[in-house]
């Protein structure tokens, strides 16, 4: 990770996610946050995982693999899909982009290794190469409302060139070499990823911090980054798919999975599932009291009635766009419509404490 970001005379501050290091901050979660859903935050992510997938039986491979259909992707296009056991229950997801020569995969931290390590056990006389894409391509990217003014300092002036999500651009210059350009709002507003040459990552985050500042933006950390996630009920791996979550309780068939396409581990399931037409707990938002502000991150915290557990929080983190504590949690059937009203406890108290379930994204 480098550790030249400043901001304003602001070091980074950094932590550890699923044993990589990320930088959480620069100032105050609540102003990075407030530059994301206002105007333009740039964030360093290079500590996601990268893949490359080579080889002539590499689009037929990976959509054996997961749960779109990537097959059918035109080049310079792009999807998101899951990963998932043979009982359906998801195990890795990923940003796919198909580029002229490899397959791009985009990954939550920590998660590169253990993925080429799945796809490598069901390789048999298949003509693929994993190659990891993180030591030769950082990743930048560039969220909020006021993203497309930054695309100009990338010379993509037109930003219909990236008319759906996930489609991928190359753009090569002089100065900053190869770099893929892809639509990837991570906030529920506008954003983009920049993958760019590791010796040049700096060069392009200074030019595009430049940018940024002039409209009143500016470079933004992990934090801010999930908080506003939360707002826009947008679920991560690992923290809101754990534990044992089958794919179509996420509520996102129409992003991640086709039921058209050819045989892939888990199908048997998920298509069982659609059959049968209901899921028995599925993801949804909830607002906690304001007393639970100090939440953030994964809390695995049970929601109960007065009688039994119905579900359990994954997310939280304070919103000053809802003004209160906001989360993402799994809810049973009977539990998950919005006004429901549950309650938890914090770890090591007794007290209880309210939570009522909302529907997603969050009303702000």
């Amino acid at each position: 990770m480098p550790r030249q970001d400043k901001q304003q005379g602001n070091a980074p501050n950094f932590g550890k996610l699923n044993g990589v290091e990320i930088i959480l901050d620069y100032e105050s979660t609540r102003a990075e946050a407030k530059r994301l859903r206002a105007c333009v935050g740039i964030l360093n992510l290079s500590s996601r995982g990268r893949i490359c997938l080579l080889g002539e039986d590499r689009h037929r491979f990976l959509n054996g693999q997961v749960t779109n259909d990537v097959a059918r992707l035109a080049e310079g296009a792009g999807c998101y899909t899951l990963i998932t056991n043979r009982k359906g229950i998801i195990q890795f997801d990923a940003a796919v982009y198909r580029l002229p020569e490899e397959i791009l995969l985009d990954l939550e931290p920590g998660t590169a290794k253990p993925l080429a390590a799945c796809f490598q056990k069901f390789m048999v006389a298949d003509d693929v190469e994993i190659v990891d894409a993180a030591p030769h391509f950082g990743l930048l990217s560039i969220q909020g409302p006021l993203s497309n003014n930054l695309l100009k300092a990338l010379d993509v002036a037109e930003a219909r060139q990236l008319q759906n999500l996930h489609d991928v651009i190359r753009k090569t210059t002089t100065d900053i070499g190869e770099c893929y350009v892809a639509k990837h709002p991570r906030t529920g507003s506008d954003g983009y990823d920049v993958f760019v040459p590791q010796e040049f990552l700096g060069r392009l985050q200074s030019r595009l911090l430049d940018q940024a500042l002039s409209l009143g933006g500016g470079l933004c950390g992990w934090r801010s980054l999930e908080t506003l996630r939360i707002e826009a009920g947008i679920p991560r791996h690992p923290i809101d798919t754990s534990p044992a979550i089958l794919a179509p309780e996420l509520g996102r068939e129409e992003q991640t999975i086709s039921y058209s396409k050819g045989c892939y581990i888990g199908q048997e399931v998920i298509n069982r599932i659609r059959s049968v037409g209901r899921i028995n707990r599925r993801l949804v938002g909830v607002v906690l009291d304001s007393v639970a502000g100090n939440l953030f991150g994964a809390t695995g915290a049970l929601l109960n009635t007065e009688e039994k557990a119905v579900g359990f929080l994954t997310s939280a983190a304070y919103s000053d766009a809802v003004k209160r504590t906001i989360g993402l949690a799994f809810v049973k059937r009977g539990f998950w419509e919005s006004g429901t009203s549950l309650h938890f406890k914090m770890e090591s108290e007794s007290s209880l404490y309210k939570a009522t379930v909302s529907e997603l994204p969050f009303a702000i």
